[in-house]
């Protein structure tokens, strides 16, 4: 049996499992993985799946497999308690969905270093209505019900002129903007590859309280999504809130009422309900892990958060780490280097947020964004376009290469480009 410390990675996200890729190269380290499914998936990749652009396991990656070639070990299973004084997480049963069949018990782990990463789910800030009636983008069993649900209603209607789909989606960051714009590429994939209508028939209502869309971005960016969207049919709705929600209704603050076939909640994001009776952490009025600059949580021993379940300081001029898979993917390259170091006794650097920018897809071959332009000012310079779509589609192939490898990383893409050819581009499943 293993001597090696043992670092208990839960949560494999973007941010766990790079961290679990990286560490697992380690001879000196025992490093164990645990998840509630069985696979991982790119977040950003989720409008994608719901809009019937992606098919079922397609972007999967089994965290078996992957920990087997990898050098780590995976136990499946949900994390319910947090024992931080004998070093040991409590996880929850795990049980077939069909017919909630037990294959394992609950159990304990012990770990030496204990790594949070389990991530955060959309904030429905108490309105309500949102969680009776709203579909949602936290994982990928939701985004295909979602896809499905959409399915449906485009073969209900296929022929009828009479007969509208309408689409609410209340928040305009990334998220909200990204699948409404894949929205009405699918449709009209739907249209060119299965007969059915296309986005014309589509009514989609982007909805927010801010000011504008995408509006932690520059205001050239907002602009030309906006310009975009409203071009594909998109009518936006900003600054006005959502009052509460009914059964195909959204009910704004300024007394005006959507009625909705699907109705869609992206606005923001908030810490698991759970995390509330985790353990002794320090939380964030958003339910969020406190973490020093080390990301090592306040006032508990041997234990770090990183990802969106972490409330991390950017840096020690200040701010707060966004939660985003940019900050995600640098927190755990950090942690990478850190905590082997931190084990072997030795001073480890604050975590520094370095920001490169925001890129949200437009659609098959659009994309806008922006970069930092590398001045003293913290200018950025604005992208749209093809060139934009590039660098897009780029993060996703460098997380790839993260988890595969370059080669495995460029046999993936060749696959993908291979199977858009013999294939429909949308999913009509």
């Amino acid at each position: 049996m293993s001597t090696n410390p043992v670092v208990l990675i839960v949560g494999g996200g973007a941010a766990g499992i790079e961290l679990a890729t990286r560490l697992g190269k380690r001879e000196d380290l025992d490093v164990v993985l645990v998840d509630r499914d069985a696979s991982h998936f790119w977040k950003p990749r989720l409008h994608e799946l719901a809009a019937g652009l992606l098919g079922d396991g397609e972007e999967a990656v089994p965290f078996l497999a992957h920990g087997h070639s990898h050098g780590y070990r995976f136990v499946p299973g949900a994390l319910l308690r947090v024992d931080a004084e004998r070093k040991t997480v409590r996880l929850d049963a795990v049980r077939l969905a069909q017919d909630d069949e037990t294959i394992l018990p609950p159990r304990e782990l012990h770990y030496d270093v204990l790594v949070l990463a389990f991530g955060s789910r959309v904030n429905d800030f108490g309105t309500p209505g949102v969680l009776e009636y709203c579909d949602m983008l936290d994982s990928p069993a939701q985004a295909i019900a979602l896809r499905r649900r959409i399915l449906a209603l485009a073969l209900r209607t296929a022929g009828d002129p009479s007969k509208r789909i309408r689409v609410g989606i209340v928040g305009a960051g990334a998220t909200g903007v990204e699948l409404a714009a894949e929205l009405h590429h699918a449709f009209n994939d739907m249209h060119r590859y299965g007969g059915l209508d296309s986005a014309s028939k589509l009514d989609i209502t982007l909805m927010d309280m801010a000011p504008r869309v995408l509006p932690a971005v520059d205001p050239r960016t907002s602009e030309t999504a906006r310009r975009v969207l409203e071009r594909m049919g998109v009518t936006v709705r900003v600054g006005v809130g959502v009052n509460a929600v009914e059964h195909g209704v959204f009910d704004l603050k300024d007394g005006s009422r959507i009625e909705c076939d699907i109705q869609v909640w992206a606005a923001g994001v908030v810490g698991h309900d759970f995390v509330s009776d985790l353990g002794p952490f320090e939380l964030s009025k958003d339910r969020r892990i406190v973490v020093d600059g080390t990301l090592a949580a306040r006032g508990v021993a041997a234990i770090y958060a990183m990802g969106d379940c972490a409330y991390a300081p950017a840096s020690a001029e200040g701010g707060i780490v966004p939660p985003t898979a940019q900050a995600a993917r640098q927190q755990a390259e950090y942690l990478a280097h850190a905590l082997p170091r931190a084990l072997r006794g030795e001073r480890v650097e604050p975590f520094a947020y370095r920001s490169k920018g925001t890129l949200v897809s437009l659609g098959v071959r659009q994309a806008t964004g922006e970069v930092p332009s590398g001045g003293k000012g913290h200018g950025v310079i604005p992208m749209r376009g093809w060139v934009a779509k590039l660098l897009y589609v780029s993060l996703q192939f460098m997380h790839r290469v993260t988890l595969h490898g370059w080669p495995r990383a460029v046999a993936l893409w060749m696959a993908d480009g291979l199977r858009n050819t013999t294939l429909p581009p949308v999913k009509l499943h």
